[in-house]
């Protein structure tokens, strides 16, 4: 009868309520975790075809899904659920409370409705309120009961009495209509085709290229042999005065932006060429108007070009101009306190205001007058940044560094006409509004309008959001004023200065469907929707996390070490299509890929958006050479990963994932890292030898190096990479190891250098940054191993290494005399490991317990043993053929799955020192069980021993015959002999000069098969 009663007052009550409109919906959340996919942002989307749903894996009840409101919307009557429309019934509501706080006590509920049954079908249902809900903040629908024990919603709407205020941003509305377009009573010069020439040119890109009234098209010097200076010579009419020119640079690209020039001419009674004035474009992407010291009549002009960005010129668009007249208005400096005209005089009136002749300038008075003008954005102060080309220039990286620095947060829109004040510019400097539209596409229009001080008018050819480009090497110049009369208040986020209020107002407003987002290091123009779904009361934690992201990179970069942290920021810009990429203009970041990855802190793609950030970041050609493009990247991302993976499971992407070692293979967690040690150390493949090359295989040895260097501290208790690095700290600096490998890149002229050479470049620079000599790790892992191949890599290349040029390597990092690394296993290390390396943690377990074999693994129980960095398994022939690194298997760390194939026939787990320790099969042991001497009997010296020197065996009470063997550290027998000590001592010295540096174990037993302790012998 209840329900009865409820559904006859919705019928009969609805007559008595006037119209009610559907109010926006700020933001929503719910207690159980979605199914990914099915977040709660899809209760809002519009679309009933889609829903949020609680995850599948759980029970989804009870649930409570929370919708906030801004203060726009004023009350609330009615709320409409729509219960899923297809695939069943599972999380319908069947039972539900409604419960509400408001925007002075956000955080007290009160309850309207408790237990309301529903229907478990798929009509909607609604609730009209006998009295509004004032003022909501949060309305909350508790979930008592829903079909399965699960939690859907494919729609929730909410109305009200009275209609919201939607924001577009329009906070004033002032007439431009009698102000003059900047130029617009310019003459233009008429360039002569006869007698325009340039010194060089790519056939099908000369000079005419650069007046063709079309900027995509160019000029461009010679691609193959372009010499500087480049001279370009225009020719004019003679009679036209010129007082200034345009230089448009290409507008995809960057190769042949102007750097340097001169400028001269000649006139008609004059043949002789006159110097008139340098300038330094600095690459600018932006187009620039150089005025001239005084007004020319020129019959040539010629442009000498002494620097171009990739030691290229090129122009799209060259024009000169003499300036006509601005048409000078009334200043009304009598209304206005300053020449920015963004505050009025305390004395002035309405009155005063009225009496004003100028429909322009009496807006903007009547506008500040009534306190409606916004200046939080339209009056702003814009800092000088260094061109982005000087940034990426100076450390060797690749384009994609923040171009859209200077956010107005005023939205622009095509063909209005836009007045703005500046003050401030200095004698010299380019400065420009540039007009982006990020809106729909990839590589939205962008347009440039050149400004000077005093007013400003444009007319923008399209629509977007405004920046102030203020790039110059004088990072010295003062900040700019400008007062942006025009344009819509869009608004935007700078985490120094802007407040949740601010967020929530700017997500909210119509004004354009992006927003900028700007943190120390980063910057976002990013999807509103996407914001408002994924993060809308957490603005600051999202911008400190990609702040966090880039800083990691730097870190890793050494560019705190060397003090190059750079001014200009990095920049991300995220819309639907395209894909994950980086590109000029920075990396986009495809929000069809999944939102949550964008803007979810807890949910962050750390992994993925570091991968692109490190494509902009990777050094080139030093650190990228064939084949890496999408491995030393990943240098970045599997740091950034391990340290800031919400899990803060103490893992990267390449322990956690599971994926096959090789082809055929059961997939596994740390699959991959197996799998490279299996390529590289087992099969002594070289690191890009496989033709199935897996880049995320490659990558492994450079991991493996940040592991042991950067956290493990070298093995010798040195400080680990971090942002708090002890200043006082004097021994090498094993943590930036990487860094100053990139500092040697960064001051090294790679031009010409092979692929080849590049790489073994890196294995010199890096013993070089460590002070260690490294060959044997870049043995094992495959860096000096001969290869001669062609790699496709985004296009291809060759990659070759011969044994000469290894020997040569070699023999370069031994004259050094730089000691071994602590550990003969490094090529082991995984992040499961780091603290036995960095610890010296003893190896221990008991052979034959702690081990189970089933289904060609065996399952290794690290309660038994402890410590181990790794598992190899022989065969019967005592041939290693297979490595499994500790935790394989497990992301727990509880056990290690080790692979334990048919041809098996021991597994030995390996130390961080190298030591080993049979595991199984106990068998193995007990049949070749030998009684132990003591180790103190022992003695082998000299250890460390010179290349070409003798070792000496030292036994008490020495009697009779022995039998001595010697293996290499992965556990192969290389020498065997038997007799007493003085002929074993000379086979041995026979046998050990030809052994190549390196650390060896000799083991030997007396008569009656007493072993004695094993020693460890280092060749220098």
């Amino acid at each position: 009868m209840k329900k009865l009663l409820f559904f006859f007052f919705l019928v009969w009550g609805l007559p008595l309520f006037s119209q009610l409109y559907q109010v926006p919906v700020y933001a929503g959340s719910s207690l159980q975790p979605a199914q990914p996919g099915s977040e709660v942002a899809r209760t809002l989307d519009g679309n009933n075809a889609t829903m949020y749903h609680s995850k599948w894996s759980q029970s989804g009840i009870p649930d409570e899904l929370k919708y906030y409101f801004t203060s726009n919307v004023t009350s609330i009557k009615k709320l409409v659920y729509t219960p899923r429309q297809s695939g069943g019934t599972n999380g319908i509501w069947t039972n539900v409370s409604i419960s509400y706080s408001t925007q002075a006590a956000p955080n007290t509920f009160i309850p309207v409705s408790i237990n309301l049954s529903w229907a478990s079908d798929t009509q909607e249902k609604e609730i009209i309120f006998s009295s509004a809900l004032p003022n909501p903040y949060s309305i909350k629908i508790s979930v008592n009961a829903g079909m399965g024990n699960y939690s859907s919603c494919a729609e929730m709407k909410f109305f009200s009495e009275t209609q919201p205020v939607i924001a577009d941003g329009t906070d004033c509305s002032i007439n431009t209509a009698e102000l003059n377009i900047n130029g617009a009573n310019d003459v233009k010069a008429t360039i002569i085709p006869s007698g325009t020439t340039a010194s060089s040119y790519q056939s099908g890109e000369n000079i005419e290229k650069s007046y063709d009234n079309d900027v995509n098209t160019l000029y461009h010097s010679s691609w193959g042999n372009t010499v500087f200076p480049v001279v370009l010579n225009y020719r004019l009419d003679g009679v036209t005065p010129v007082d200034y020119l345009k230089y448009t640079p290409r507008t995809s690209g960057s190769n042949g932006r102007f750097g340097s020039v001169s400028i001269s001419y000649n006139t008609t009674a004059n043949s002789a060429f006159v110097t008139l004035m340098s300038f330094d474009f600095q690459n600018s992407s932006a187009p620039v108007n150089v005025y001239f010291p005084n007004q020319i009549t020129p019959l040539n002009i010629r442009i000498t070009v002494n620097s171009g960005e990739g030691n290229f010129a090129s122009c799209a668009e060259m024009g000169f101009y003499k300036t006509g007249s601005s048409g000078t208005g009334n200043t009304y400096m009598n209304i206005f306190t300053n020449n920015l005209y963004s505050a009025l005089l305390p004395s002035v009136t309405q009155v005063d205001i009225n009496a004003m002749a100028s429909p322009f300038y009496k807006g903007l008075a009547q506008c500040l007058f009534n306190g409606t003008y916004v200046n939080k954005y339209r009056v702003q102060e814009y800092k000088v940044y260094p061109p982005i080309a000087a940034t990426t220039g100076h450390l060797k990286v690749g384009s994609g560094y923040n171009s859209f620095e200077n956010p107005t947060g005023i939205v622009f829109e095509q063909g209005s006409k836009v007045a703005m004040f500046v003050q401030n510019i200095p004698a010299g400097a380019n400065i420009s509004l540039q007009v982006k539209d990020f809106s729909t596409v990839l590589g939205g229009t962008t347009s440039y309008y050149q400004l000077h001080n005093g007013l400003n008018v444009f007319q923008p050819s399209n629509s977007g959001l405004g920046y102030i480009s203020y790039y110059n090497t004088n990072t010295a110049l003062p900040d700019v004023k400008i007062n942006i009369v025009s344009g819509k208040v869009n608004g935007l986020y700078n985490h120094q200065i802007s407040t949740q209020s601010d967020w929530q107002t700017n997500l909210t407003n119509t004004a354009y469907n992006m927003i900028d987002v700007v943190g120390d290091h980063s910057h976002l123009v990013y999807k509103k929707s996407m914001l408002k779904n994924y993060a809308p009361f957490n603005p600051a934690e999202l911008t400190a996390k990609y702040d966090l992201i880039v800083k990691n990179e730097w870190l890793v970069m050494g560019l705190y070490k060397y003090n190059l942290v750079p001014k200009n920021r990095m920049f991300s810009y995220s819309n639907n299509g395209g894909g994950w990429y980086a590109g000029g203009l920075g990396i986009n970041m495809d929000s069809d890929w999944g939102e949550e990855s964008l803007a979810d802190i807890n949910q962050l793609s750390l992994w993925g958006i570091a991968h692109e950030f490190g494509h902009i970041n990777q050094i080139r050609p030093d650190l990228k050479w064939i084949g890496t493009t999408e491995v030393t990247n990943n240098m970045h991302s599997t740091w950034v990963d391990y340290h800031m993976n919400p899990q803060n499971d103490g893992m990267s992407r390449l322990e956690r994932e599971s994926v096959e070692p090789a082809t055929g293979m059961t997939s596994i967690a740390g699959g991959r890292i197996n799998g490279a040690i299996l390529n590289t150390v087992v099969n002594q493949e070289a690191l890009q030898g496989n033709a199935n090359t897996d880049v995320f295989k490659v990558l492994v040895p450079f991991w493996q190096l940040e592991l042991y260097y950067q956290l493990a501290g070298a093995s010798r208790n040195a400080p680990v990479l971090s942002f708090n690095y002890p200043t006082n700290y004097t021994g090498t600096d094993y943590a930036h190891w990487f860094g100053m490998v990139a500092n040697m890149a960064r001051s090294y002229n790679a031009s010409g250098v092979s692929n080849g050479e590049l790489l073994l470049n890196f294995v010199k620079n890096t013993c070089a940054a460590t002070q260690e000599d490294l060959t044997g790790f870049f043995i094992k892992t495959g860096f000096l191993k001969p290869i001669d191949r062609t790699i496709d890599d985004y296009g291809t290349g060759q990659l070759t290494i011969t044994q000469a040029q290894i020997d040569a390597t070699i023999a370069h990092i031994q004259a050094q005399n730089y000691q071994t690394p602590v550990s003969p296993v490094m090529h082991y290390i995984s992040s499961r490991s780091i603290a036995a390396f960095r610890d010296h943690l003893p190896l221990s377990g008991q052979t034959g317990q702690g081990a189970t074999l089933n289904n060609a693994y065996l399952t290794v129980q690290h309660s038994v043993w402890k410590n181990a960095v790794a598992y190899e398994t022989f065969n019967a022939n005592n041939e290693l053929i297979y490595v499994s690194v500790t935790g394989t298997g497990d992301t727990t760390n509880q056990t290690t799955k080790v692979y334990y194939p048919a041809n098996a026939a021991a597994v030995y787990a390996v130390g961080y020192d190298g030591q080993k320790i049979l595991v199984y099969p106990y068998s193995t042991l007990s049949a070749k069980k030998t009684e132990s001497r003591d180790p103190e009997q022992f003695i082998v010296y000299p250890n460390p021993v010179e290349r070409d020197g003798m070792i000496h065996i030292q036994l008490k009470n020495t009697s009779g015959n022995y039998s001595a063997q010697i293996f290499t550290m992965d556990g192969k027998t290389i020498f065997s002999s038997n007799g007493n000590l003085e002929s074993v001592e000379k086979a041995i010295n026979a046998d050990f000069v030809k052994y190549p540096s390196g650390e060896y174990l000799l083991s030997l037993k007396d008569a009656k098969g007493k072993a004695f302790k094993t020693v460890k012998i280092i060749k220098k």
